[in-house]
């Protein structure tokens, strides 16, 4: 066995091989071999492009499922268990594959790299360049999950930077800061090579614009990340969906989709693996029948999101209601469990019975938004706030709150072209950016640019004399990179870069069981998952994660 499992770059075209040329652009490659003719190079580009869809489910949870917006609604021998609650295990299947695939696609693009000379033609130039960004993004998305975050230390040990297609030769890992000094440097190439717009489901240098101003925002170079989320937003390309449109985001065809600066395109009925139930939508939620339903938005979440119910993005959240008729008081105790409490209505009041077994009457008040929120007494007497819906479906003692941002491209249940980049979150890298440099005003533009395309009223838009009590304009900064980025593989990394913990104490099957993890502090060896340990046993100097 080789070190990385790397396949030949020839097999790799033909594992991946499609027998028609018309569903473009992840699905038209031949087996030809590599030379530098555009119709070769074009037909390997895309096998790499092929490459990104087969592993998108396992680098999707291995980005998204550590993070503080997803709740596990009960036990499973999936090894997924394992990167949600931060009980690392070196033999993980979801980090195996995450890291032999992507140094799979790595070596294919160096392969193209080290065929191609720059300069040939305009259409070999924007090819070459699309490959040198999909290295830089896989060593980018490598060094997140493996290696601590840039801003606890450039020294401290990344990835191996793979730049050659040898298979015989094994690098050992390079530090974070060399990481990123590789990256950085194949986008800057990539942005002087590529020439043509193809669309949002192809690199471009938009793209690569998109990806330097996030990297910058982790190495906390915070006027490059500006500068970087300038040149993409003043290009003029792209536009925020209007508020009208914002939960259909997930709905339109990437390439339709004006905010969508790239994505992995996935394709209706050709790319449902077992008809749906193996896409990243289907553990979230249950469509027409299809999917597993069983982790669903955290508490923590939904108590952000929805301060404001006319914030578009509550809609992301589908619960699952029962349709009885009845309705219920909903909140969370001290031990982070889900607490019921059934209603009666009455002359356009809410009842329910308390600890003494008397009807109490729901409090009602006017909230942040203008609009009520509701608290009951607790056994104390003290008062707790608390959710009035319709009765949910439960699944072991969990309601099932579905999570459909990443389902239902073009009406197919859980069909979904996984985000790299969009327009909002360059406004959003803009807003970190400002804020840290102490720049309020324009954090604060940015800021309310996406609160108010979101549906906010104005009187959620801030201002530094209205921020919530205790709150920094960072803070608040970091919420709205929260709410508007959800489920899109972001939260992890944005926490523990700012070196804060993360906070597990909502309600899910992360707090059963021996060794229960309630708070990661961002000085956690668990935030980085272990080299593989396949890899560790075939690769001399591989060093293994504390």
């Amino acid at each position: 066995m080789k070190p990385f499992i790397y396949l030949s770059f020839l097999s790799m075209l033909l594992m991946t091989a499609s027998c028609s040329l018309n569903k473009t652009p992840y699905d038209s490659l031949t087996p030809d071999g590599l030379n530098n003719s555009p119709g070769s190079l074009r037909s390997a580009t895309d096998g790499n492009y092929a490459r990104l869809k087969t592993m998108a489910l396992g680098w999707y949870r291995i980005q998204e499922f550590p993070g503080d917006n997803v709740s596990l609604s009960g036990v499973t021998t999936s090894h997924l268990i394992y990167l949600y609650n931060y009980q690392r295990i070196p033999t993980n299947s979801f980090a195996n594959s995450f890291w032999q695939n992507s140094y799979q696609v790595i070596v294919a693009a160096n392969k193209i790299i080290e065929t191609v000379p720059a300069g040939q033609s305009a259409t070999n130039d924007q090819l070459l360049g699309e490959n040198y960004y999909l290295r830089a993004l896989l060593h980018f998305s490598l060094c997140n999950v493996f290696g601590r975050p840039y801003s606890q230390g450039a020294q401290n040990l990344g990835v191996p930077v793979k730049i050659d297609a040898d298979p015989n030769n094994h690098p050992i890992r390079s530090s974070v800061g060399d990481v990123y000094k590789q990256v950085v440097a194949d986008l800057n190439t990539s942005i002087t090579l590529m020439n043509t717009y193809k669309g949002s489901v192809y690199a471009s240098r938009e793209a690569a614009w998109a990806l330097l101003s996030r990297i910058y925002l982790y190495m906390e170079d915070n006027q490059k990340a500006i500068e970087y989320a300038d040149k993409v937003i003043s290009s003029g390309r792209y536009s925020l969906l209007p508020t009208s449109d914002l939960a259909n985001y997930p709905v339109f065809k990437p390439e339709d989709n004006k905010e969508t600066i790239f994505s992995v395109k996935f394709i209706p009925d050709q790319d449902l693996a077992d008809n749906g139930w193996s896409n990243i939508g289907s553990i979230y939620s249950t469509i027409s029948g299809v999917g597993y339903g069983e982790m669903y938005a955290s508490q923590s979440f939904l108590e952000l999101v929805q301060r404001y119910p006319q914030d578009m993005r509550n809609k992301f959240v589908s619960p699952l209601y029962l349709n009885n008729g009845k309705e219920w008081a909903i909140y969370t105790n001290s031990a982070s469990q889900y607490v019921k409490v059934p209603l009666s209505k009455e002359n356009g009041l809410y009842y329910y019975t308390d600890q003494n077994n008397q009807k109490q009457a729901v409090e009602k008040e006017n909230g942040v938004s203008g609009l009520p929120v509701y608290s009951i007494r607790l056994a104390d007497n003290s008062k707790k706030a608390v959710r009035v819906e319709p009765e949910v479906d439960m699944r072991n003692g969990y309601p099932k709150y579905f999570i459909i941002k990443c389902s239902r491209q073009e009406g197919q249940p859980q069909l979904w072209s996984p985000i790299i980049s969009r327009l909002a979150e360059m406004y959003l890298n803009r807003a970190e950016a400002n804020a840290k440099l102490g720049f309020n005003d324009a954090a604060l533009t940015d800021l309310n640019l996406i609160r108010k395309r979101a549906g906010i009223p104005d009187q959620g838009l801030y201002t530094l004399q209205n921020l919530p009590s205790g709150q920094s304009l960072l803070d608040v900064v970091l919420d709205e990179r929260r709410l508007e980025l959800a489920w899109e593989g972001h939260r992890k990394f944005d926490i523990f870069r700012n070196k804060r913990n993360l906070d597990h104490n909502f309600p899910g099957v992360h707090l059963t069981g021996n060794g229960a993890i309630r708070d990661v502090p961002w000085q956690s060896n668990a935030i980085v998952e272990y080299i593989p340990e396949s890899q560790i046993l075939v690769h001399k100097g591989l060093e293994q994660n504390p």
